[in-house]
């Protein structure tokens, strides 16, 4: 009768092994099911995320470019005779640079025509500085946009600015 005790013991022993070793089979598969979920899920954002990075154009080193001063004569009935101006543009892609040389002619005369309507009592403030600036960056952002390669313009400095 021991014996028989003793079989059957071992019988039961053996189904209780069979049954941990399929539930840890089972708890093995999901854990590697949610891991691989989680893997392929979060794999598309971060792809997503450097897809962005890359639309956005970067921003190379800074290029100065000078045009040559301007020097025209104000209204005859100004009290200024003329006004003189270098400009400095700013831009951080090179086209703009390449731009600039190519279309310089035509920005020169857009500029030209732009200082010699301006009147030496609106200059002489800063309000009228930073106006004909802002006009002067529109006219050369409008020459780029039309005939090159649309690149932004990013600034406008006045290195020399004499009204005489």
């Amino acid at each position: 009768m021991a014996e028989a005790q003793e079989a059957t013991q071992e019988a039961t022993g053996g189904g209780g092994k069979k049954l941990i070793f399929i539930i840890i089979g089972a708890l093995l598969l999901v854990g590697i099911s949610v891991g691989t979920t989680i893997f392929i899920v979060g794999g598309d954002k971060a792809e997503e995320e450097v897809v962005e990075v890359e639309a956005e154009p970067e921003k190379g080193d800074p290029e100065y470019v000078e045009l040559k001063p301007f020097t025209v004569n104000l209204d005859p009935q100004d009290p200024v005779g003329f006004l003189q101006v270098t400009i400095h543009v700013l831009a951080y892609n090179s086209d703009v640079a390449d731009d600039l040389e190519q279309h310089k002619p035509l920005i020169r005369n857009n500029l030209t025509l732009l200082f010699g309507q301006q009147k030496s009592a609106d200059l002489r403030s800063a309000e009228g500085k930073q106006s004909l600036q802002q006009k002067v960056h529109e006219s050369i952002q409008k020459v780029i946009e039309k005939y090159g390669s649309g690149a932004e313009v990013d600034s406008i400095f006045f290195s020399d600015f004499v009204m005489q």
